[in-house]
Parts: C-alpha cells; structure tokens; sequence
C-alpha cells in the first residue's frame, strides 16, 4: 500500500464508526434499531457503501419529482441542478476518499444570476414513512447566497418509472440555512413544517416544545467549518429534530398522503422578496455541500 493510500484511510478513520454491514444506531440514541439504509459515502473507506457514480446512481435521482422527474430548480433559488457524468470535468457529485461532495459551480457564460449557477442535489428512491428515523452527517456550504436544505418531500417514483401522487404540502424541512443579508457563515438553522396556508389539513401543526427562538437556532457553530449530525426522529405526528444527537425541537404535524423521499439540496442564491445578495461572491471554494453519511432506521418493538 503506498504512502498515499494510507494517508487516505487514516484520514476517514475519523468518519469511520462500524463496518457498512452494521451500522450503529444513529448518534446519542439508546433502544434497538433496524437500519433500512446506510449511504455511506467514500471511494476509498472499508465502510462505504456508496463508493462510486454507478452505486450512487441505484440509490438516487439528481432532479425534483416533478415534471416527469426532470425538475432541475425551483424559481426561489438561482442555481439549477445537473448529474453531469461520472469523470466529467463539470460534475456537481463528486466522490473523494471519504466523502460525497454536493458542488456549486459557475458554468460558461452563468454567472450572479437566477440559472447562472449550477449545484448538485441527491433525491433518494427510498420511500420514507413515520417511524423511521433520518440522519445525516455533513459540513455545509458558506457565503452569501449558500442556502443548503435537507429536506422530507411527499411522492415516490417507482422502478418501472412511474410515479405515485403528489401532492403538496406535506413537507418537513430537517434543516434549512438561509445566508442572506450579508451573512457569510453559516450559523442559522431553521426547520419548519409546511402547511401552505391550510394548517387544518395538517393537524392544525404546533410546536410541542423548540429551542428555536423566532423560528431560528443559533448553537454557535459555522456548520461550514466542520462535520455535525442533522436528524428527524419521525415518530408518528410528533416529529423531533435533533443536532449532533441532541434534540432541539418537536412539532405536532399530521402527515397523511403519500410516503416521502429524501432531498439533500445544494440552492445558491435567492429569488426572494427583500433578500438581499449585493453581497455574494463568484467564490465557487465556498460552495461545497460535503457529505459523509446518510442513514436511515425504524426502531424496534
């Protein structure tokens, strides 16, 4: 083994928590759990299981559901999203020895501009229900303009190519950060349940207990600066967010449609009223969406 190899895998020892076949239980919980998936990202750790473009590609889809599962942006975000393919110079999901990382770059002729971007995003084809439990760890993108999400979205599309209903709302945001205002570091986590004006579909929602104030958490981290643990533990109704393990808020939310899918999405500047970007940078260094695992569990009985 050469000296580079071994550099490498001392490297994401530090990831490294148990072999892909035995994923422990997700961070700070005690009990019996089941994993459902282990995404485990890497193209040169022992625990991955997700090691290179073909894996990823059996596990998740690079657009939105909608419009055929061609979707490539929403009109509140500049970037657009694009699954280049594997070794091209241009792709936005790139593997590293330990990590996935979720790119945002400036294209030929893009620029500061709504689609003058383009970003990388990973929808699982996992379907998601209540009782399972969703964790992911990752360092997020910073600089103005950077909104990173990790979000559950109602819809599935099947093998064969079809798709289930989908409707919308429901949605439950695990986190979203939103670096706007002149803000560069990436140090305000939201997370928020969607009712779109009709809260009564929904249960009416309301908040069973929260450390965020004014819908924000401020735990004095720069999440760009360094790995931590995002996860929604979904029991039934009463959702509970929790940080590096630690829970932070819980929400009463009825979900009653179709199950969910996973969307890590990697947004970069803002169509939003009284947003101000005046103060991004055509820094394509800051925009990295890096990922080491996604997992996914169900609690025992």
């Amino acid at each position: 083994m050469n000296v580079i190899v071994i550099a490498a895998l001392s490297v994401c020892g530090a990831l490294q928590s148990a072999p892909s076949s035995d994923a422990p239980n997700p961070v700070g919980q005690s009990g019996s759990f089941e994993i459902v998936k282990n995404w485990t990202f890497g193209s040169n750790r022992s625990d991955a299981t997700i090691a290179d473009r073909a894996a990823l590609d059996r596990e998740f889809f690079y657009r939105y559901i909608y419009e055929n599962g061609k979707l490539d942006g929403l009109k509140t975000y500049w970037s657009y999203h694009r699954d280049y393919p594997d070794g091209d110079p241009r792709s936005l999901h790139v593997f590293d020895d330990c990590t996935l990382t979720l790119r945002g770059r400036i294209p030929k002729d893009g620029g500061l501009r709504p689609r003058g971007i383009e970003s990388g995003l990973l929808r699982a084809k996992l379907p998601v229900t209540d009782g399972m439990y969703i964790e992911m760890r990752a360092k997020l993108p910073r600089g103005v303009g950077a909104w990173p999400s990790f979000w559950l979205n109602p819809g599935v599309q099947y093998p064969d190519g079809k798709f289930s209903e989908l409707p919308w709302p429901p949605e439950i945001d695990i986190f979203e950060f939103f670096n706007w205002q002149g803000r560069e570091q990436t140090r305000v986590m939201t997370g928020y349940v969607q009712t779109h004006g009709k809260p009564e579909r929904y249960g009416p929602p309301r908040e069973i207990w929260s450390l965020f104030k004014k819908g924000e958490y401020v735990p004095g981290h720069d999440f760009s600066e360094d790995f931590h643990v995002f996860a929604l533990d979904w029991q039934k109704d009463k959702p509970i967010w929790l940080l590096d393990g630690k829970p932070i808020k819980q929400t009463y939310y009825e979900w009653r449609v179709v199950p969910a899918h996973i969307l890590v999405t990697n947004a970069i500047g803002m169509s939003l009223k009284g947003v101000d970007m005046r103060e991004m940078k055509a820094d394509e260094t800051q925009w990295d969406y890096v990922i080491d695992y996604i997992r996914v569990w169900r609690r025992k009985p």
